[in-house]
């Protein structure tokens, strides 16, 4: 529920909060359990909080992470957006969503971060983790030594791409202090959020984000998904010049997601910033934090009928036929931005490079060890 406490105004306060309440009540019987955070991006205000300190799988909005590790190394002047980065074959064993790129393959760390940002490739971040960090494990050093300088106390990493890893977690706090400083400290990056398609060799490659063609005014950041993560997304919106950062963990299906995201950032416009009573690095928890993350399985998976069709990585629950509150029908961004293969200023061009099929199924995660 929206944050509400002050020893002055606290009744206005608190009329116009409950006033946005409902704007927040629309998953089934009325009731919001997954962990979010709605903040205000120019003041660091607190809008709206749920949990969100419990810590959760992060799924594909790792990646985010990834990108923020990789433009601190360009801004280091380690690599360069032009710099290689090579498809090994560690890299196309990843399972899907994946590009499919054989061994050897060669495309620029720009290329690279686009097509992680859009397709969510999980072979291409691994690529690209390989080429910042020297191997895997390097790269993930850096991934957990970025999370403590930021402040992210509750969040550990263990891959690159969010595959499933029951040594992999965050919370929806600590992402939401990762997600301002990316904005923040590199800004000039931000179309990479906000892009809805790429087209390479004549296919075009759309973003899981739903939000940036189903929301106006949104732009940005991520989604994620696996069965045990449920589907997740940071998400941000401008409107009238005021940008709104929010975050939804474990949604049951991507179309949940998208509405309660929606609904948290129609509800942050409506409330101004002053009504809040905490910033984003003065929050606490407000009550008791889980002591492991939730399984989503259950729920974002659930077993179906011999013969029934099986889901589709973040396509799952989503459809354009189906009554939105806040969601409007699918308009046009933008056209998708092409891109291509090679290019690199420090290594030879791919010959011939090709693309295997590879489906975008959801992936179990073994349940934690307690």
């Amino acid at each position: 529920m929206p944050t509400i406490s002050g020893p002055c105004g606290r009744a206005r306060r608190l009329f116009r909060l409950a006033a946005a309440l409902p704007l927040l009540m629309n998953l089934a019987g009325g009731a919001v359990a997954a962990p979010y955070l709605a903040v205000d991006l120019a003041t660091g205000a607190v809008l709206a909080e749920n949990q969100s300190f419990d810590p959760w799988y992060p799924a594909s909005i790792t990646k985010l992470m990834t990108v923020y590790v990789t433009l601190s190394a360009i801004k280091a002047g380690e690599i360069r957006g032009d710099s290689g980065v090579v498809m090994t074959p560690a890299a196309a064993r990843e399972q899907p969503s994946k590009m499919g790129f054989k061994p050897g393959t060669v495309l620029t760390v720009d290329t690279a971060l686009r097509i992680i940002m859009v397709k969510s490739a999980n072979d291409v971040s691994y690529a690209l983790a390989e080429r910042v960090g020297g191997s895997l494990p390097g790269f993930v050093a850096r991934m957990n030594g970025a999370a403590r300088s930021l402040g992210m106390a509750n969040t550990r990493f263990s891959n690159a791409n969010g595959l499933p890893d029951p040594n992999q977690w965050t919370t929806a706090r600590d992402y939401a202090l990762l997600a301002r400083t990316l904005l923040k400290d590199f800004s000039g990056y931000r179309e990479l959020y906000r892009t809805t398609a790429l087209s390479l060799g004549g296919k075009v490659i759309k973003n899981h984000n739903n939000l940036l063609e189903r929301y106006p005014g949104a732009d940005g950041m991520k989604t994620g998904f696996i069965c045990s993560s449920g589907f997740n997304v940071v998400a941000t919106a401008t409107r009238n010049g005021r940008q709104i950062l929010t975050i939804v963990l474990g949604g049951k299906t991507a179309r949940e997601r998208d509405e309660l995201a929606a609904s948290l950032l129609e509800a942050s416009f409506r409330t101004p910033s002053s009504a809040a009573s905490v910033t984003i690095d003065r929050l606490a928890p407000r009550g008791p934090v889980a002591a492991v993350a939730a399984d989503m399985r259950e729920l974002a998976c659930p077993k179906r009928k011999k013969g029934a069709k099986a889901p589709v990585g973040e396509d799952l629950g989503d459809g354009d036929d189906q009554p939105a509150s806040f969601l409007v029908p699918r308009f046009k961004v933008m056209d998708p931005i092409p891109i291509s293969l090679g290019g690199a200023s420090d290594m030879p061009d791919p010959v011939e490079p090709a693309v295997e099929a590879a489906a975008d199924v959801p992936l179990p995660l073994p349940r934690p060890v307690r």
